[in-house]
């Protein structure tokens, strides 16, 4: 049988030792209605006994991200069969650089913030469409709606198999599915533009051939800026300009189910592992000022959308 070991922590955090029968039992429970909600079946029964203990795992997991954020709530997910080392393969960037310009003239101008409103969400005005998978797409999507009037869905799989583009010091590539950077897909966006999805349809791998049709191309950036690290312009941007692509370091994700998150933050603004999109703020939720974010990974998750505290 495959063996499994608990991260460390976990076992500091929460007993692993399962709490004699009762807790197994409701374990057993949980994974047969996990295993039918999501339509999971295992080829062999050693694999099925290996994704239990996995799937025990991660519900102390789970108990040690509530202790340790309670303004979000965390479980049973769609990922709660897969270790760390499996989610992070398959659903996150093994790497999203920070690479600033050189030259100030590529970072924002400062905007006032007198007049920002309380609450704000690109949802209710009709830019963000259901079919929004990556950051930079949501961002041109929006840039070309308030441009034209019109919500164009366009292309993640063009930029996913054609933006391979290197800063000039070669440290930093588009890679596909596995790395690379907000920048240098701007930069692919601005110099070659982007077709509709229909016509380049997303496929959800890296097939490592370029397939567009120049002359479908629909929807171009006329340049782009680096916000300085300032809630407020964040804000301010948000509002004038629209959706703005983030990246961020996955920390507690996935076990979220809802809420607030609002985890230890780890510091690290170098190596951060997932693209998502800033699409608004409030506080709707129990009065907690919140950023509001378009996730890549299904609206059948979190309807799509994550709480991410201010």
């Amino acid at each position: 049988m495959h063996g499994f070991t608990d991260d460390p922590l976990i076992q500091q955090v929460v007993s692993s030792d399962g709490r004699g029968g009762d807790l197994l039992t409701r374990a057993e429970h949980q994974f047969t209605g996990f295993k039918k909600e999501y339509g999971k079946n295992y080829p062999t029964e050693e694999e099925e006994d290996y994704r239990f203990g996995v799937f025990m795992s991660n519900l102390r997991k789970a108990r040690r991200n509530q202790i340790i954020d309670p303004t979000a709530t965390y479980g049973v997910t769609m990922f709660s069969d897969l270790t760390p080392s499996e989610f992070r393969s398959q659903y996150l960037s093994s790497n999203q650089h920070i690479h600033l310009p050189n030259n100030l003239t590529k970072l924002a101008p400062i905007l006032s913030t007198d007049d920002l409103p309380t609450t704000f969400d690109w949802r209710d005005k009709g830019q963000c469409g259901s079919c929004l998978a990556f950051s930079s797409i949501a961002a041109l999507e929006t840039a070309n709606f308030l441009a034209n009037e019109e919500l164009v869905v366009l292309s993640e799989q063009q930029l996913v198999d054609c933006s391979k583009e290197c800063t000039q010091d070669k440290r930093v590539c588009n890679k596909g599915c596995t790395s690379g950077s907000h920048i240098l897909a701007y930069n692919y966006m601005t110099n070659v533009g982007i077709e509709q999805a229909k016509y380049y349809p997303y496929t959800a791998t890296d097939t490592g051939s370029c397939k567009f049709d120049k002359n479908k191309i629909v929807a171009k950036l006329h340049g782009h800026k680096v916000i300085v690290p300032n809630e407020d312009q964040y804000k301010a941007n948000l509002v004038k300009f629209g959706v703005i692509a983030v990246a961020i370091n996955e920390n507690m994700m996935q076990d979220y189910k809802g809420g607030v998150m609002c985890p230890p933050c780890t510091g690290d603004f170098i190596n951060l592992n997932h693209g998502v999109a800033l699409v608004g703020y409030g506080s709707r939720w129990l009065g907690e000022q919140h950023w509001i974010i378009k996730n890549s990974w299904g609206k059948k998750l979190w309807r799509g959308w994550i709480l991410q505290a201010l």
